[in-house]
């Protein structure tokens, strides 16, 4: 099994040191109101419009919350989760930079959490200090599992890499309490959280204690749901008559949005055949699902992962694994209804998808699972902080035009620049501990072969029964497509095989096995090697990465006559900057002509492709809109180099306008 892994990668080390150095101390300012920020009022759609503040609170709330400050409780009833993925992000951190400064922050952290913990373990700052009267009575919208799930997860983290006991005590003792209050027994509540994330959090807190009930309860959150779909409704209608006010700022407690489906608890689980309501819930809800059949393998949990999977990559996702087509509840829509200037795509969202793509490589061994985890990574992930790692996208949409999002109110959720924070910032920290954790995506194992999901310049640990390996590889993807794995391994124990994911994008590769062609065909998007692994072997993968023309399945509306522009895991995008105003109006080349080169200086280093394509000469009369057309008047178009630059570092230089898909070739 996987032990421990350095990244030792040119790409993904530049951007764990902009983590590392900038957003980790940034948002540790932030959280505690040390940081002057110009916070973003993001319109979330299903959870409401954030209120503008220049204060996010969340360290003065645990503080109100153990007595140790007075004053009023402040932010979004979620607002603690902010503090947790934090903690999380500093855990991976720690785990390949070690820190002591930081440690300590993160130390007392845990201990300002810790004293505002209650007796019997429950700890919510929104409950504790304004409706303690309220506590999992309004799982709705309470956010109260979903808080604690990122605190387990991050308490979990936390601990592997530091030993902190006082941090898994907290966890533990909050997630007693939770197995206290819900669960099958008469006098337990018989439901889950209206925001999916303890049933993963539980998982990891089973997987690293081995106490059966973590696992237990998490396949009881999973299992109920959609077995009560009035669930939710009845707690709604119970907070009415009492006339308790909405949880959520601006949004009435029986708001139409918020539907069983919205909270994926319309049908059972396992009758569920599409991606239905809030993205992340979606995402988060799949990750367990996918983590629990793993863990457990219990065929109803694998069954419904696998209903997702294919609603969401074979439906429902964008080019850059975005997924979530509307602003109106941050939701999936419908099939191939995938529109690319209003959608959401929101970045905790691929961020899930990354999550849930991982969690589905430990039972089904298939590459297809690495093909959408890279893809949603390499793009809409990254996309979603600045190459400065000070300013951050929620939404991630592939069109985008300055003056149409200022203007028009159906488009105002799509900022054509990031912004500073949020007040519901869960994608900042969430974002950050993704990257600081990406070496643990790299690998996965079973009982005797590594599955190398993920490229990127490494050094692997790996335990196997009584055999210990290292793998080192040493590559330039994502910009180069050569792959080096050098084994060191001990001689004696059982054999362990490699296999090595062939991405759908590659047309064709070249494998080696000490310096000899190896013939290997792909089984289920896997290269599996014949010999096992022995001390000194060296394999070489050469994946050819060259730029594609790709066009959409013509289902979905958007994309149809429309092409984009992929190289390796990357999708590329034009803008304003490179090409000039309307870019509706450019043609791409053909295929043939697009030519690239890596460009050192521009926005940290990226490969940089050029097609010899074309513009529509504007030739419309002033002041018209519409004519006929001129059959006999050929359309008129001049010869333009369009310049392409990766989708994730759009809107690193001046605000404009950005578009993915364009126009094919007229000529």
């Amino acid at each position: 099994m996987l032990e421990q892994i350095q990244v030792q990668s040119k790409f993904w080390r530049e951007r764990q040191r902009v983590i590392r150095e900038q957003m980790i101390p940034y948002q540790w300012n932030v959280i505690n109101d040390l940081q002057s920020v110009n916070i973003a009022s993001t319109n979330t759609g299903g959870d409401g419009d954030a209120q503008d503040t220049d204060k996010s609170y969340v360290v003065e709330n645990f503080l109100i919350a153990a007595g140790k400050k007075q004053g009023k409780r402040g932010g979004m009833v979620f607002q603690d989760s902010d503090a947790y993925k934090w903690l999380e992000a500093v855990a991976y951190s720690l785990e390949c930079y070690p820190d002591p400064k930081l440690q300590a922050q993160a130390d007392s952290l845990v201990q300002i959490i810790a004293d505002a913990q209650e007796s019997d373990g429950y700890l919510n700052t929104y409950f504790q200090v304004n409706e303690p009267d309220r506590k999992y009575q309004s799982l709705y919208m309470s956010h109260e599992l979903y808080c604690a799930g990122h605190f387990i997860e991050a308490a979990v983290a936390y601990y592997q890499v530091t030993k902190n006991q006082l941090v898994l005590d907290v966890a533990k003792r909050l997630a007693d309490n939770i197995d206290a209050h819900f669960g099958p027994e008469d006098g337990k509540i018989h439901g889950g959280d209206g925001h999916e994330e303890i049933e993963l959090a539980l998982l990891r807190l089973y997987e690293l204690t081995g106490e059966q009930k973590y696992l237990d309860l998490s396949k009881y959150f999973l299992l109920t749901r959609g077995q009560n779909p009035d669930f939710f409704e009845e707690q709604k209608r119970r907070d009415v008559a009492l006339g308790r006010k909405s949880l959520i700022q601006g949004l009435d407690i029986m708001y139409s949005e918020f539907t069983p489906a919205y909270f994926q608890n319309d049908l059972p689980l396992d009758q569920q055949p599409d991606a239905k309501g809030h993205a992340v819930r979606v995402v988060y809800l799949s990750s367990a699902l996918a983590l629990g059949a793993a863990l457990s393998g219990d065929a109803k949990l694998q069954q419904a992962a696998k209903n997702y999977w294919q609603s969401i990559v074979e439906r429902r996702m964008y080019l850059t694994g975005a997924i979530g087509s509307t602003c109106h509840g941050e939701a999936f829509t419908a099939d191939y209804d995938l529109p690319n200037d209003s959608m959401y795509g929101e970045t905790c969202a691929s961020v899930g998808l990354t999550f849930f793509a991982h969690n589905m490589l430990r039972s089904d061994h298939q590459g297809v699972y690495g093909d959408v985890m890279e893809q949603a990574l390499y793009n809409t992930v990254l996309a979603g902080m600045s190459l400065d790692g000070k300013s951050y996208f929620y939404v991630n949409p592939l069109e985008a035009r300055p003056q149409y999002s200022k203007q028009n109110p159906g488009l105002k959720h799509v900022l054509t620049r990031r912004a500073g924070w949020f007040a519901c910032a869960c994608c900042p920290p969430n974002l950050a501990r993704m990257v600081m954790s990406v070496g643990h995506y790299a690998y996965h194992c079973d009982q005797n072969t590594i599955y190398a999901d993920l490229y990127m310049e490494s050094e692997a640990q790996f335990a196997f029964a009584e055999r210990k390996l290292q793998i080192q590889q040493n590559t330039a993807y994502p910009w180069d497509g050569k792959i080096t794995f050098t084994v060191r391994a001990d001689q004696q124990g059982p054999e362990v095989k490699l296999a090595l994911r062939l991405p759908e994008w590659c047309e064709r590769y070249d494998l080696k096995l000490n310096g000899k062609e190896q013939q290997v065909t792909a089984n289920a998007g896997y290269l599996y090697l014949d010999s096992g692994l022995a001390d000194g072997d060296c394999i070489e993968l050469d994946l050819h990465m060259s730029a594609q023309i790709v066009e959409a399945n013509p289902l979905i509306a958007a994309d149809y006559g429309k092409q984009a522009v992929v190289r390796g895991p990357m999708v590329y995008c034009v803008e304003a900057c490179d090409n000039g105003e309307n870019l509706q109006c450019l043609h791409l080349g053909s295929g043939d002509e697009l030519q690239g080169h890596f460009d050192e200086q521009l926005l940290d280093g990226v490969y940089v492709l050029e097609s010899k394509g074309c513009r529509r000469v504007f030739d419309f009369e002033q002041g018209r809109l519409y004519r006929a057309v001129n059959k006999s008047v050929a359309e008129q178009f001049r010869p333009q180099t369009l310049v392409l630059i990766p989708y994730y570092a759009w809107c690193n230089r001046a605000e404009g306008e950005m578009r993915v898909w364009l126009n094919p070739n007229p000529l």
